[in-house]
């Protein structure tokens, strides 16, 4: 039986970087130029990351025993490969040393895509720790944000965030891409789920200006009539899965302003006209892991989760949660056609807004 672990694994990996750096600090640098210098930049930049994730994820999963100790096998897979791929780098710049000369350009590209990749590994073993936990607790039977999306929701539930904030968090589970020739996308580390923004220039990096939405008071405690924080009923059971109870009457509490502030201005990359999109950190921090056999990613909706109904109880009204369809939406054009259609009452009057 192995006794290999993901802390073990990125022991390995930790070692053939420091043998790296060690050449590169101990070699005769008096006819180095730029590229030998990039080189040693970019492998302390690897270590410190490696050593800044390795420090970060584990209190993502409930501690550093859970994370070290970690033997599933698609990550034990994924650190092998990256163990032997760090020790060929490593032994590539140890013959470069026995006979110094002109370093390789495309070493410093390999560093970076090593880098990259050891991120990732991190990234998704951290993920797997956290769906094994999800799979042992309670609520084991309901797909949950990604451990990724959730650092961002958990951020946008503040009253007061910043968008540089987001975009930060945002930068560190993931990155954009272009999908085709149109499309953005969005690539999560954690679990390699894509998010697609359809004929798009670019992604805006700001939201329109807007206001919070409007409180709603329900002054009739015998209306039927179904009320929540943004003035709107939810979805029906058809779309958005279904709430037990005759008569139930729904009262929302308040989106947070990073949640509730869903639009942002774009250009699109077909005919160059404005167009209105959902801002990327909304979307990021609601999505799902792919289904299985699957690459786009599920978004719930965080204005749903606002949703509250009262039932009936033995003694008294109960207020009861609204339980939106866990397997969320089908992507981010389905996400703002439903954000659009059943919560209106957050969507201004752009009008007389103008282009970013």
């Amino acid at each position: 039986m192995s006794h290999e672990t993901v802390g073990s694994l990125l022991a390995v990996i930790a070692n053939s970087l420091n043998d790296a750096l060690r050449i590169m600090m101990f070699a005769d640098k008096r006819a180095w130029g730029s590229d030998e210098f990039e080189q040693l930049r970019l492998l302390e930049e690897t270590l410190d990351e490696a050593k800044k994730d390795f420090q970060e994820l584990p209190r993502l999963v409930n501690g550093r025993h859970y994370y070290e100790n970690d033997r599933i096998n698609e990550s034990l897979e994924d650190l092998r490969i990256l163990c032997t791929q760090f020790e060929l780098h490593a032994r590539t710049l140890k013959e470069w040393a026995r006979a110094p000369s002109a370093i390789e350009p495309s070493w410093a590209r390999e560093t970076l895509a090593l880098r990259r990749d050891l991120h990732r590994a991190q990234c998704r073993a951290a993920r797997r720790v956290h769906a094994a936990q999800q799979v042992l607790s309670a609520t084991g039977s309901e797909r949950s944000r990604c451990l990724g999306a959730l650092q961002v929701h958990r951020l946008q539930q503040r009253r007061a965030v910043g968008v540089e904030e987001e975009r930060s968090a945002c930068a560190q589970m993931g990155r954009f891409q272009r999908f085709g020739e149109t499309d953005v996308a969005f690539v999560c580390d954690f679990c390699d789920g894509y998010l697609l923004w359809e004929d798009l220039r670019a992604v805006p990096t700001t939201r329109l200006v807007q206001p919070p939405p409007p409180q709603v008071q329900n002054n009739d405690a015998n209306t039927n009539e179904p009320t929540s924080a943004t003035g709107m009923a939810p979805p029906s059971a058809s779309t958005q899965g279904s709430s037990d109870g005759n008569n139930a009457r729904h009262d929302g509490g308040e989106g947070t302003p990073a949640s509730t502030n869903w639009q942002a201005r774009g250009i699109t990359m077909s005919t160059g006209e404005a167009k209105t999109v959902v801002f990327a950190p909304v979307a990021i921090a609601n999505h799902l892991p792919p289904e299985t056999g699957e690459f786009l990613s599920r978004i719930l909706c965080p204005q749903c989760d606002e949703y509250y109904y009262e039932e009936q109880g033995e003694d008294e009204m109960e207020r009861v949660r609204y339980m939106q369809d866990d397997r969320g939406l089908e992507g981010v054009k389905a996400f703002q056609e439903h954000l659009e259609w059943i919560h209106a009452s957050i969507v201004p009057d752009t009008s007389s807004c103008g282009v970013m």
